[in-house]
């Protein structure tokens, strides 16, 4: 019997790709992708979005090169380089898929992951958020793994451990992030406090095949910054307590030496040691609260500019391509690895 009801067309896929020098990458994730999304049966329209901040090692010329050999691939070019989060959300500010996943270039988030973010899609999941297995070795996964118990502790904005960018987003997730109008997005936050059903997937990070990172240690700090100041009132509560546990010290510390004078007039030998230290103590403390108020008033200045988060210089959309044909694997893949949140 002939089925009278219609085909159903393929759903769109956006794989948004931040770039920074990833020239010697670009091909290599291009073609390690459209393998994951080949066996199977074909429900998904796919596209690749890449997003060039600042690149100075050719990457947009080699993107040009797969978009010339039939390739559906497109790009944003920025005017400079907006950093890592400012990229991603002009990814996402550009991406037209049903469903949008975004990936580092440099293949530490494997591309043979996304028939398992998929399926979870099309299990009901809104958010799909890839889990390392094991946070990033030496000082800074030492520093990083600290960092998420701390926070977690201090905000009521709660952080995925070892969460990477590796997420996928249905289309209504990115509408709701879209008209958030933060002007310096911190997705790691934002997004599990959106309240949408979201599934953790666990992943093997792996070694980056070509070319130096450029996300360096410095730049996870700044994001640990960006994090802290953005969803806690923790550093505005922690210089409150000190100031508040100075005080009293500082009167109960009155309260003895005048005591004391009364009661060992001819012992008090007067000196100025204890008057110097506690005005470079009390000084140094003035001047750390200035600086937390001031970097919040930072945040709400840089608000109120309005100035962009980022400026695409130049946009190239993704070609009409062939439909990429994905094949979920089966029902129920590897569910060891698998957690809700």
């Amino acid at each position: 019997m002939v089925s009278t009801h219609p085909e159903q067309p393929p759903r769109r896929l956006t794989v948004v790709v931040p770039v920074h020098n990833e020239a010697e990458n670009v091909g290599h994730l291009v073609e390690r992708v459209w393998s994951a999304l080949a066996p199977g049966a074909s429900r998904w329209a796919a596209e690749i979005l890449f997003v060039d901040d600042g690149s100075t090692d050719g990457t947009v010329e080699r993107i040009e090169d797969l978009r010339a050999a039939g390739q559906p691939v497109g790009y944003l070019q920025l005017s400079r380089n907006f950093g890592h989060q400012a990229a991603i959300a002009a990814g996402l500010s550009h991406a037209g898929g049903d469903v949008v996943v975004t990936m580092d270039g440099d293949l530490q988030h494997p591309p043979e992951q996304l028939p398992r973010m998929l399926l979870e899609f099309e299990r009901g999941a809104d958010v799909v958020q890839m889990v390392r297995v094991d946070p990033t070795a030496g000082s800074k996964g030492f520093f990083s793994t600290w960092f998420y118990r701390i926070f977690n502790r201090i905000s009521d904005t709660r952080l995925v451990p070892n969460a990477s960018d590796f997420r996928l987003l249905s289309r209504q997730v990115v509408e709701v992030v879209l008209r958030i109008p933060e002007r310096e997005k911190f997705l790691r936050g934002l997004v599990p406090g959106l309240g949408f059903r979201q599934v953790q997937l666990e992943f093997e990070e792996l070694a980056r095949l070509h070319g130096t990172p450029s996300y360096s240690f410095g730049s996870s700090l700044r994001l640990a910054q960006k994090a802290l100041f953005q969803y806690s009132a923790a550093p505005l509560k922690g210089v409150y307590y000190v100031g508040l546990f100075l005080a009293v010290t500082a009167f109960l510390s009155g309260i003895g030496h005048v005591v004391w004078k009364l009661l060992h007039w001819d012992d008090v030998v007067p000196g100025f040691t204890d008057t110097i230290t506690a005005i470079f103590f009390l000084g140094g403390c003035m001047l750390v609260a200035i600086g937390t108020v001031g970097h919040y008033q930072l945040i709400i200045l840089e608000q109120l500019r309005g100035r962009p988060a980022w400026i695409v210089q130049r946009q190239v959309r993704p070609p009409p391509g062939p439909t990429a044909p994905v094949d979920p694997g089966p029902r129920d893949p590897d569910p060891g690895r698998r957690g809700g949140a």
